[in-house]
C-alpha cells in the first residue's frame, strides 16, 4: 500500500513539472509557430536561409515572454498568456492582411496615416476573405489555451521565480548567440547582410520582416521610431555609377572633351561642410561633392518654353495599351519618346512612395513622405521651377484633399492644389471617382491662358478592387470592352475596362488643348505609381505573360511605360537604357531646359550618355543596369547580351554598384529627414560653372 501510495506522489510531482514545462513553452512555440504561418503565407517558403534568424528570435522573445508570465501568480497569469496570444494572433492577422492589400508592410514610421489606410475598407474587406484560413490558424494557439490553459496554468499557480529564472536563461541561450551572428556580418559591406536588415530595417522592411519576422521587426521598428533610427555611413568615394571598363573617368590622363557641359550649380560643398550644423549634413555634403553630374545633350531645352502635363496613373500598367482599344496611348508610346527598359519600383510605401518618386526623383520607404515634404524645402520640384519661370503650376486629383497629407506637400511642390471638393467640383461620386471628368472640369483652368501652364494629375480610376461591383468605372466601361477580352477572368475584364477612363482623360485634354491651339505647344509625360498589386497572381501572370509561380518576385513585373510625347515631334525616340520613376524629373529638368543640379538627385537624366541602371525594390535593393541584372535576396548578377564585362570585372562592377546603391538608399531618405535642400542651397552662387565650362570649350 505504502508502495502504491508512493508511485503516485511519484506521478503527481512528475505531472506538475510536466503541466510546468508546458506552460514556460507555450509562449515561446505559439510565436514561432506564428511566425512560420504567416511566412509561409506571405514569402511562399519557410525553410530558407533567413529561418534560423526568425527561429532563434522567435524562440527567444518568446521565453522572455514566459519570464514574465512566471512572475504574475494564480488566475492573472492564465489572463496574461490569453491577453499576449489574442494580440499576437490580431496583430499577425493585421500584417497578413495589409500585405494582402498593398503588398507591403505595415510600419510604424507612418502611424500618422492610418486614417487613409482605414479608407481602404472596401479592399481590406476582400483582403481578410482571401486570407481567412490564415488568420484562423493564427487564433488556434488562443483556441487552445481558452480550452485547455486551466490544465497547465492552473489558478493556484504563485509566483515561481526558478521558472522566470530559466525561461530567461532559455531567453539568453537563443537570443545572444544570434546576436552575435547578426553582429558577425557588419563588415559585409557592399552586400547586403543580417546585420543591414537587422540595423538598417527601414531600407528594406519587407527583406527585415523574412529575416527576422513579424513580432521582431515591429519590436525593432516601434524602437526605431522612439529613439531614433541609426544612419549609415559610407566612404566619401562613391560614383554617381561605377566608371565601366574602357570608359575613361573624368580626372587625369584621357579626360573626354565636353561638348555640352553638365547640369550642375555652383555649390560650395566644402564651405556647407564646414558651417554644416549636424554629422550627418557634413557626410551628406562630402557624399554629394563626389557625386559625378550628368552632361546635357543635343536634347537640352528640346521643350524649352513648352506646357507640360505630367501625369501618375493609379496602378497603371501599359500592358492594357492597344492600338483599337486605346489609340491616344498607343499613338502616346509609339511616337513619342520610347522608353523600352523602364521600371517602377514598390518602394514601400504603395501609391505614396510611387508618388513622391516621380515628383522629386528621389525615393523614400514610407507612405509618410508626401506629408514630410509639406515641411521641407523642394526646389528641384517641377512645380516650384516652373513656376519661378511664371508658368501657372495646378495640381489634381479626384479623391480626398489631404489624402496622405497632398495638402502639405503639394502646395509645397509649388503648385496650386485643388482635389474633390476643395476647388475640383465633380459630379460623379462613387467610387472611384472619373479619371475623364476630372480633365474636362480641371482643364478649363489653363488651357486659354495666355502664358505657359503646367499642369499635374494624382488620377484615381484605375485604383482596386478590380471587379465590377468593387469598381464604378469597371463597371461603367465594361460595354467597351473589346471582344478578346470578354473570355478573360473578371479580374483582367476590371482592370481593363476602369484603366479606360486614362484613355478617355488624355482624349478629352488633347481635344481641349487642340480647340485653345496649344497641342503643338505641350509635352505630355505619363508614369505610373506602381503596378497593379492588387490583381491575383494568376492575373497578372496573364496581363504580363509571365509565369505565375514566384511573380511577384520577377522583375518583369515592374517593367511598366513611361509615355513622354509631343505633338511637336516629327518621330520617335527609341531608350534602350533600363530606368525608372527616379529619373523622370531630371530627365524632364533637361528636357525642359531648368537648372538644377544633377548630382543632388537620387534619379539621373535617363537622355544623357554614360551607362544607366534602374533601381528595384524587389528580392531586396535589385538593380538592372546595361551590364545585366542582379537579384539582391540571391546575390547573383545575370549579365545581359551587351555585357562588356569579364569573369574577372563582374565581382568588382557588382560590389561598385551595390556600393551606390546602399548610398542612395541611406541619403535618398537623409535628403527629405535632414532638409538637405534648405541646408545646401545657402551655399550657392548665381554664377554657373555649366555655362563657363561650355564657354572654355567653344574657345577650345
Amino acid at each position: 500500500m505504502e508502495e502504491r501510495l508512493d508511485k503516485l506522489i511519484d506521478f503527481v510531482d512528475r505531472s506538475t513539472y510536466l503541466r510546468d514545462l508546458i506552460g514556460i513553452l507555450f509562449l515561446p512555440v505559439s510565436l514561432l509557430y506564428m511566425e512560420t504561418v504567416a511566412k509561409t503565407n506571405l514569402f511562399g517558403g519557410v525553410f530558407d536561409e533567413k529561418y534560423k534568424y526568425m527561429l532563434f528570435l522567435s524562440l527567444a522573445m518568446g521565453f522572455l515572454l514566459s519570464a514574465v508570465a512566471m512572475l504574475i501568480p494564480g488566475k492573472p497569469r492564465r489572463i496574461f498568456f490569453k491577453t499576449v496570444l489574442a494580440v499576437l494572433a490580431v496583430w499577425f492577422s493585421f500584417h497578413v492582411t495589409y500585405y494582402g492589400n498593398f503588398h507591403t508592410f505595415f510600419s510604424w514610421q507612418t502611424l500618422g496615416q492610418a486614417k487613409d489606410v482605414t479608407q481602404f475598407w472596401r479592399e481590406s474587406i476582400v483582403a481578410i476573405f482571401n486570407v481567412w484560413y490564415v488568420i484562423v490558424a493564427l487564433f488556434i494557439p488562443l483556441i487552445i489555451m481558452c480550452f485547455t490553459g486551466k490544465y497547465y496554468v492552473t489558478d493556484d499557480l504563485d509566483y515561481n521565480y526558478p521558472y522566470a529564472g530559466i525561461s530567461f536563461v532559455a531567453f539568453l541561450v537563443f537570443y545572444l548567440p544570434m546576436l552575435v551572428t547578426i553582429n558577425s556580418s557588419k563588415n559585409e559591406t557592399n552586400d547586403y547582410s543580417p546585420y543591414y536588415y537587422y540595423t538598417y530595417l527601414q531600407n528594406d522592411l519587407d527583406t527585415s520582416f523574412q529575416y527576422y519576422g513579424i513580432f521582431n521587426t515591429t519590436r525593432l521598428d516601434i524602437k526605431q521610431l522612439m529613439f531614433g533610427a541609426p544612419e549609415e555611413t559610407f566612404d566619401n568615394d562613391n560614383p554617381s555609377t561605377p566608371v565601366l571598363p574602357g570608359e575613361k573617368d573624368d580626372e587625369g590622363e584621357g579626360e573626354q572633351e565636353i561638348e555640352y557641359g553638365y547640369n550642375v550649380m555652383n555649390i560650395d560643398f566644402d564651405k556647407a561642410a564646414k558651417n554644416a550644423g549636424s554629422t550627418p549634413l557634413k557626410n551628406m555634403d562630402k557624399y554629394f561633392k563626389t557625386v559625378q553630374p550628368t552632361q546635357k545633350s543635343k536634347y537640352t531645352g528640346m521643350f524649352k518654353g513648352k506646357n507640360l502635363i505630367f501625369i501618375t496613373l493609379e496602378g497603371f500598367s501599359d500592358k492594357i495599351i492597344d492600338p483599337e482599344f486605346t489609340p491616344t496611348l498607343y499613338k502616346m508610346s509609339t511616337e513619342g519618346f520610347v522608353f523600352k527598359n523602364f521600371y517602377n519600383s514598390v518602394w514601400g510605401g504603395s501609391t505614396a512612395t510611387g508618388e513622391y518618386s516621380c515628383m522629386t526623383g528621389n525615393f523614400y520607404t514610407t507612405a509618410n513622405c508626401l506629408k514630410l515634404s509639406g515641411s521641407k524645402y523642394q526646389p528641384l520640384a517641377l512645380g516650384n521651377q516652373f513656376k519661378k519661370l511664371g508658368y501657372t503650376t495646378l495640381a489634381y486629383h479626384n479623391n480626398s484633399y489631404t489624402y496622405y497629407g497632398r495638402d502639405k506637400s503639394h502646395p509645397n511642390f509649388g503648385y496650386t492644389w485643388k482635389a474633390t471638393n476643395h476647388g475640383l467640383t465633380l459630379q460623379y461620386n462613387g467610387w472611384p471617382r472619373s479619371d475623364k471628368e476630372m480633365a474636362e472640369v480641371s482643364s478649363k483652368d489653363y488651357v486659354n491662358l495666355d502664358h505657359p501652364f503646367h499642369a499635374y494629375y494624382m488620377s484615381v480610376s484605375g485604383h482596386a478592387n478590380y471587379t465590377f461591383s468593387g469598381n464604378s468605372m469597371a463597371s461603367r466601361h465594361k460595354k467597351d470592352l473589346p471582344e478578346r477580352l470578354l473570355s478573360q477572368s473578371e479580374g483582367i475584364q476590371a482592370y481593363n475596362a476602369c484603366q479606360y477612363e486614362v484613355e478617355l482623360m488624355l482624349q478629352v485634354l488633347i481635344k481641349a488643348l487642340e480647340e485653345a491651339g496649344k497641342l503643338e505647344d505641350t509635352v505630355f509625360a505619363i508614369a505610373e505609381d506602381h503596378y497593379p498589386y492588387a490583381l491575383s497572381d494568376g492575373d497578372l501572370a496573364t496581363l504580363y505573360n509571365i509565369p505565375k509561380d514566384g511573380i511577384r518576385n520577377n522583375f518583369d513585373l515592374y517593367r511598366n511605360g513611361f509615355l513622354l510625347w509631343s505633338a511637336s515631334m516629327t518621330e520617335p525616340v527609341i531608350v534602350d537604357k533600363p530606368c525608372s520613376a527616379i529619373d523622370i524629373l531630371p530627365t524632364l529638368s533637361n528636357l525642359f531646359g531648368l537648372e538644377y543640379d544633377s548630382r543632388l538627385l537620387m534619379g539621373s537624366d535617363i537622355l544623357a550618355d554614360g551607362d544607366h541602371f534602374a533601381l528595384i525594390k524587389v528580392n531586396g535593393w535589385s538593380w538592372i543596369s546595361t551590364q545585366g541584372e542582379y537579384n539582391a535576396s540571391a546575390k547573383k548578377f545575370t549579365p545581359s547580351a551587351n555585357c562588356t564585362l569579364s569573369e574577372e570585372e563582374k565581382s568588382s562592377y557588382v560590389s561598385a554598384m551595390n556600393k551606390v546603391v546602399r548610398a542612395k538608399q541611406t541619403y535618398s531618405k537623409q535628403l527629405l529627414d535632414k532638409d538637405y535642400y534648405k541646408h545646401i542651397y545657402k551655399f550657392i552662387s548665381k554664377e554657373n560653372p555649366a555655362e563657363t565650362e561650355q564657354t572654355e570649350a567653344d574657345g577650345n
